[in-house]
C-alpha cells in the first residue's frame, strides 16, 4: 500500500533577482521532489510591481488573486525560505502576507528556513514571521533550520555541504509527519 506524500508550495521570501533565497528554495525543491513530494516554487520577485494590482488591505487585485489561486490555496503545506534583511525579514514578504486574505492561510501548515550572510541565520526574522503565521491560523513547524554565512556555504556548483543537506532533510522528515 503506497502513501501519497503531501504537495508542498515553496516560497522564496525576497524579490531580489539572483537571490540566495531562490537558490536555497530550488535546493529544497530538489530534495522534496526526490522524496516524491509534488512541489510548487514561487519567488516573490514574481509579485506584481504596483499596489493597484496587488490590492493589499482588502481584496486582492486580479494578478495577486492568480498567485493566491496557484501557489497558496491548493496546498496544505507551505515552506518559506526567508533571508535576513536588517535583522528581520524582507518588506516584500510582509506585503505578500498583507495581500492575501487571512482565510486563505487558515488551517495550513508551514515550515520555515532562514538564511543570512551574518551569524544568526535570520533567527529574529523567523521568530517574527512565525508569529505572523500563527496570527493567520497557520501551524508552524518547530524545526527551523538557520543557514548562516550562506554565501560561503555554496560550493562552485551551487551545492550545499553535507551537514546542511542533512539539516534540510531532517526538517522535511519532521514536516512530513507534522
Amino acid at each position: 500500500m503506497s502513501t501519497r506524500l503531501p504537495a508542498i508550495s515553496i516560497l522564496s521570501g525576497t524579490d531580489r533577482l539572483d537571490s540566495n533565497s531562490y537558490r536555497l528554495a530550488s535546493i529544497v525543491r530538489g530534495i522534496a521532489d526526490r522524496r516524491g513530494h509534488p512541489t510548487d516554487l514561487f519567488s516573490l520577485r514574481d509579485m506584481p510591481r504596483d499596489l493597484d494590482r496587488i490590492g493589499p488591505y482588502g481584496e486582492p487585485g486580479p494578478e495577486m488573486q492568480a498567485i493566491i489561486d496557484r501557489h497558496i490555496r491548493p496546498f496544505a503545506k507551505l515552506m518559506f525560505v526567508i533571508p535576513e534583511y536588517n535583522g528581520g525579514f524582507p518588506g516584500i514578504l510582509k506585503l505578500f502576507m498583507d495581500s492575501v486574505h487571512p482565510r486563505d492561510f487558515h488551517g495550513r501548515q508551514a515550515a520555515l528556513i532562514g538564511l543570512s550572510d551574518g551569524r544568526s541565520g535570520n533567527l529574529r526574522g523567523l521568530d517574527h514571521f512565525a508569529t505572523i503565521l500563527n496570527y493567520v491560523r497557520v501551524n508552524v513547524l518547530w524545526h527551523k533550520p538557520r543557514l548562516m554565512a550562506f554565501s560561503s556555504l555554496l560550493d562552485g556548483d551551487g551545492a550545499l555541504p553535507d551537514w546542511a543537506m542533512e539539516l534540510l532533510n531532517e526538517q522535511l522528515d519532521h514536516f512530513e509527519r507534522f
